[in-house]
Parts: C-alpha cells; sequence; structure tokens
C-alpha cells in the first residue's frame, strides 16, 4: 500500500529514533538518555505529569508534559527582588566609591584615585548589563505564561544563556539610536542658527566675541543662564524632531528581544530584520497598546519622580529636617519600595500581554518544520 505523505514523514521519523538510540557512543545521547532518567525518577509517581496516548506511525508514543501550576508571583517576586537588590548594591558602592575618591589627594594617591573612579564608572556598565539579561530571562517566562506553558524563576537564566546575541542586538540597537540623535541634532542646529530663533544667543555671544583676549571667551554664572535659556529653542526643536524619527525606529525593532529567546539559532542581525518585517504594518498597534498601559507607565513615572524627591521637595518649598545624603538615600529607598510594589503587582499583567501581542504578529512556521527539544531543568 503507498503511503501518504505524512506517513512517510512519521516512519522517517520512526526510522531517526531508532538511529539515535542505537548510537551508544554518541555523547549527546548519552546525556539525552540521563536527563530521560532523571525526569522518570523525578516524575513517574507524580501528578504534576500529563501524559496523553498517541502513536506515531505505528508506534506507540506517549506525550509528557509537566501539569503544574504557572509559578507567576513566584517569578515576579525574584525578579523584583534581585532588581533591587542589584540597584540598591550599586548605590551604595557608588556612594562608598565616591566617599573614598574624595579622600585620596596628592600625586601619590594618583593611581588610587584612577582606580576607583575607573571602578566608579564601570559599576552602572555592570549592572546595566546584568539587569539586561536578567530582563530578557524575565521575558522568556512571560511567553511561556502566555502561551499556557509550565514557567518558573529557573527560566530567568535564559537571558544569561543568550548573553552573548543579546549583548550585539543592544549595541546594534544603541548604534542606530544613536545615529538617528546625532541626525536630529545636526537638523535641529541648522534650523535653529537659520532662523530668527537664534537672534537672542547672537546678541548674548556678540559682545563677550569682541572682548575676547588670549584666554578666551569667559561666562560668569548669569550670563552662562542666559545663553541657556536662548538655546531653549533648539532642545525643543531637537526633542521633537527626535521623537518624530525615533519613534518608528523604536517599534520597528520592538519584537527583537522576543525573537531571540524565540529562536535559539537566530542572531543579533536576523532578530533585528525579522522584527522590522513582523511589525511592518503593524507599528501603529503596538503604539496603541502601548496607549492602553499609560496606568503602568504613570506609575512608573511616579517612582520616579519619588527618586528624585530630595531634589524637587526643596524646589516645592519642603524642606527635610535631614542632611543631604540621609535624604538622597531616604528617597532611594521609598522609590525601591514603590517599585517593588508596582512590579509585583502589574509588570506581570503588562509583559503578558506584550507577549501575546509577539505572538499575533509571529508568521506561523508549518507543522514539519521542526521541533526544538528542551531540558526540563531549565524551564
Amino acid at each position: 500500500m503507498r503511503r501518504t505523505p505524512k506517513e512517510n514523514i512519521n516512519q522517517s521519523f520512526i526510522n531517526l529514533i531508532r538511529k539515535a538510540h542505537g548510537l551508544i557512543e554518541n555523547s549527546d545521547i548519552e546525556k539525552h538518555r540521563h536527563s530521560q532518567d532523571q525526569m522518570g525518577a523525578l516524575f513517574g509517581n507524580s501528578r504534576e505529569v500529563a501524559v496523553t496516548e498517541t502513536t506515531v506511525g505505528s508506534m506507540y508514543a506517549e506525550w509528557i508534559r509537566v501539569d503544574r501550576p504557572h509559578s507567576g508571583q513566584k517569578i515576579i517576586l525574584y525578579f523584583s527582588l534581585i532588581t533591587i537588590a542589584v540597584s540598591a548594591v550599586a548605590t551604595v558602592v557608588s556612594y562608598i566609591l565616591s566617599q573614598q575618591i574624595a579622600k585620596t589627594g596628592g600625586l601619590g594617591s594618583m593611581g588610587v584615585r584612577s582606580a576607583l573612579t575607573t571602578a566608579q564608572m564601570l559599576l552602572p556598565i555592570v549592572q546595566a548589563v546584568f539587569l539586561m539579561c536578567l530582563e530578557l530571562g524575565y521575558l522568556s517566562t512571560m511567553l511561556r505564561i502566555a502561551r499556557g506553558q509550565y514557567a518558573s524563576p529557573n527560566g530567568m537564566r535564559l537571558g544569561f544563556d543568550r548573553f552573548w546575541v543579546l549583548l550585539r542586538c543592544t549595541l546594534l540597537k544603541g548604534l542606530i539610536f544613536g545615529g538617528v540623535a546625532m541626525a536630529s541634532l545636526y537638523v535641529a542646529s541648522m534650523i535653529y542658527m537659520m532662523t530668527p530663533l537664534s537672534n537672542s544667543a547672537v546678541d548674548i555671544l556678540m559682545p563677550l566675541v569682541k572682548n575676547a583676549g588670549t584666554s578666551g571667551i569667559l561666562l560668569d554664572d548669569a550670563t552662562y543662564a542666559q545663553l541657556m535659556d536662548a538655546t531653549m529653542p533648539a532642545m525643543g526643536i531637537f526633542g521633537v524632531l527626535f521623537l518624530v524619527i525615533a519613534a518608528p525606529v523604536f517599534y520597528r525593532y520592538r519584537m527583537a528581544d522576543y525573537l531571540i529567546i524565540d529562536r535559539p539559532a537566530t542572531g543579533a542581525l536576523a532578530a533585528l530584520r525579522d522584527s522590522r518585517v513582523m511589525t511592518k504594518g503593524n507599528r501603529w498597534n503596538l503604539f496603541r497598546l502601548d496607549l492602553s498601559m499609560w496606568w503602568y507607565y504613570a506609575a512608573m513615572l511616579v517612582s520616579i519622580a519619588v527618586n528624585y524627591g530630595d531634589q524637587l521637595l526643596p524646589d516645592l518649598g519642603i524642606t527635610l529636617p535631614f542632611s543631604d545624603t540621609v535624604a538622597y538615600f531616604l528617597s532611594f529607598g521609598v522609590y525601591l519600595a514603590v517599585t517593588f510594589v508596582i512590579f509585583y503587582f502589574l509588570r506581570n499583567r503588562v509583559e503578558v500581554t506584550y507577549a501575546l501581542a509577539y505572538d499575533s504578529l509571529r508568521p506561523r512556521e508549518p507543522e514539519n518544520k521542526g521541533a526544538v527539544l528542551g531540558n526540563i531543568f531549565q524551564m
């Protein structure tokens, strides 16, 4: 009897399984068998596994999946605590370094001062890289929850597993937005200089240029403040141009992180390219989705305002009965507490919604495209 194409695929799959399990010398197969033994030991008599009987061609098979409740609240708890702890440690260490730098002086301490200054400069970079990986891992768990799959805090390690491709993708996006910023600044400066908007700045600078000596132009605080006020139109033009140009670019590459999660073999350039293809014609819908999340972004703006409370309150005429250092750390501590509350109660809803948006844009692959086999201990 002639087989159908589907039966041919099934038979080829059966033959592949038989050949694979016959390769005893293959270390990957041995690891896979060891993983199967571990799974059997863990779930052999457990109710946390759902078993569905099926057949592949004429061979009996079982489809086994973990049947556990989602750990969404545990995931966001771990994510929030780690994020806040890293931010707190980085802030305290930066403050300690600044105090040590202030105590070092003279030529004899120049090497120590340089080392401390370098460490203080590198600290925010290390913090940003760590949180970047943690964020990608958190997004991967939200993607699994959006698809109805089992997710646990262990899934947040994925961001560190995809570190290099994530780093390259982030750097490429940084270069793109840096180019947009430079182009916007150039056009804004041309508009400012070629229009009457620059007259007030010229009136301030001309007397200074005429009276300039060999030491150049000297600006006192009052003149500097006047010059800054005169150049505000240029900053406004730059802000408008940057938003107009950068917003479409931002939405064009909005799904790159999800593609890095969903396609283990993809590279940074491929993720950016595929994100551009996926979001084409859907950028307005993504913008509307962001607008629907206004309550979340408003809450984050409130937390940022709290972080600068030690600077905003004096401007409002409120004087705190603390030193500047105590007021700074008090504002920072309240900011961390508010951020934790926002993350714990709101972040999961937001990120699951964005994961569903990604799945709605993701092109469907044919069933015989293949399957990605994962390790249950990485879920």
